[in-house]
């Protein structure tokens, strides 16, 4: 499955390796794997190759290049007989269809980074943001060698070739010109996304009127800070019930129980002790909220992931009490817009972080961030410095091209070598 006259790797070939190699380091956090002798020896050239680039990040440990692999014949991606047989494929035109959905271009791009520090002798290898290859002398060694030298042999022959281009000034253009859009970064207006998936705007408005939209857009934009804004007596209870508002409004179930039940019932469950205390003493509360800092678990009165929780804050100060509600995740939008009203209808000052970002959805003119391929379109942003963006996704597959027309592409950094002169 190589190329003639060369190990030139087709890419299912290299996917499978780069699969195995990241699964194992998944499930051997504690252990190093060891390598065959000549899979060392295309390692060490490797990273003496890379060191010929300027990082393009602060870390000068870390240095970045594009590479591809051609995705080969179908022959290459799997065998037409063994998938029949165990039931993967009907026919060859399925077979055929699979092929093409996992490799729908001739040329596969993989992100190649390397990461060393001399000072322990660590090294690793990423390829599309997965490690696949890590030296670590400060752990021990699993039992098995591994020999990777076809694999290694084919990331040096990738990296002399784009060493070459990079001598030769033509690199950054054959990037910036056919690198796909599926690993590139930028943004798209929510309204052009939703026209192009209309269904999206229909499921993200049905829990909502248009009467309560106005009244959150008028509300936040009014409302341009909260900070000051202090609420002079509070207890655990007067807590829950704030809770069991936003529950009413969201027309969650068995809001006739206690507003207390109701938290148990939909919060985080993690609660510091705070079911404990007398939940009508404001004195306790108090004394529970400086016990230490309460910035976690409490807080998640509606509960998720890590990211799709809605939280609701209570900050003591002197001068009294601040709220602060936070639900940014797109799924959550709604429901964290008709917790804000909820509270505010009731007649409690609350800061909403987010706030105008929110507003933008709500209103379509929210700058959603493209990430790349490879990477989890959650926590980016760092990718965006200069802007202030708060929903991720990959470029989908379907509607891919019409998608990217209407995308804002960040520009590629260049790749420059440390030393010009002539190879």
């Amino acid at each position: 499955l190589y190329r003639n006259g060369g190990i030139n790797m087709y890419a299912p070939v290299i996917d499978g390796n780069l699969d195995f190699l990241a699964h194992r380091y998944r499930h051997l956090n504690e252990c190093a794997i060891p390598f065959d002798d000549k899979s060392v020896k295309n390692i060490d050239e490797i990273f003496q190759l890379m060191k010929q680039i300027k990082p393009i990040r602060d870390d000068n440990n870390v240095h970045d290049l594009w590479i591809t692999a051609d995705r080969g014949p179908i022959e290459a991606f799997g065998d037409y007989d063994e998938l029949l047989e165990e039931g993967e494929v009907e026919d060859r035109s399925e077979f055929e269809e699979l092929w093409n959905t996992y490799y729908p271009n001739d040329t596969v791009w993989y992100v190649l980074c390397t990461v060393e520090r001399e000072d322990c002798g660590y090294r690793a290898i990423f390829l599309n943001h997965d490690l696949v290859i890590e030296v670590d002398p400060r752990k021990k060694d699993f039992t098995f060698e591994e020999d990777i030298s076809e694999l290694t042999g084919w990331i040096l022959e990738q990296i002399k070739r784009c060493l070459s281009e990079l001598h030769a000034g033509t690199y950054n253009e054959r990037i910036n010109s056919s690198l796909p859009f599926n690993h590139r970064t930028g943004t798209i207006v929510r309204k052009d996304y939703w026209d192009i998936f209309p269904q999206c705007r229909v499921n993200f408005f049905e829990d909502i009127t248009q009467d309560e939209i106005n009244e959150f857009v008028s509300l936040v934009n009014e409302h341009t800070s909260d900070s000051s804004e202090r609420i002079p007596h509070l207890t655990a209870n007067d807590f829950f019930e704030l809770c069991a508002l936003g529950y009413k409004a969201n027309n969650y179930p068995d809001t006739d129980l206690s507003a207390k039940e109701q938290y148990y019932r939909y919060a985080d469950g993690r609660d510091d002790s705070l079911g404990e205390i007398d939940a009508f003493s404001e004195e306790e509360f108090i004394k529970w909220l400086h016990l230490k800092d309460k910035y976690g678990h409490p807080w998640e009165v509606c509960r998720g992931g890590n990211s799709t929780h809605i939280s609701l804050y209570v900050r003591h100060y002197d001068d009294g009490f601040k709220l602060v509600l936070s639900g940014s995740a797109l799924t959550r939008t709604i429901e964290t817009v008709k917790f804000y009203l909820a509270i505010r209808k009731a007649g409690y000052p609350v800061s909403l972080v987010d706030g105008h970002a929110l507003v933008s959805r709500l209103l379509e003119t929210e700058r959603i961030g493209i990430v790349p391929e490879g990477v989890f379109p959650c926590y980016c942003e760092s990718l965006f410095p200069n802007d202030h963006i708060i929903d991720f996704m990959n470029l989908p597959i379907e509607n891919r091209q019409l998608i990217a027309d209407h995308c804002v592409w960040q520009d590629i950094e260049p790749w420059e070598l440390i030393d010009k002169s002539p190879m």
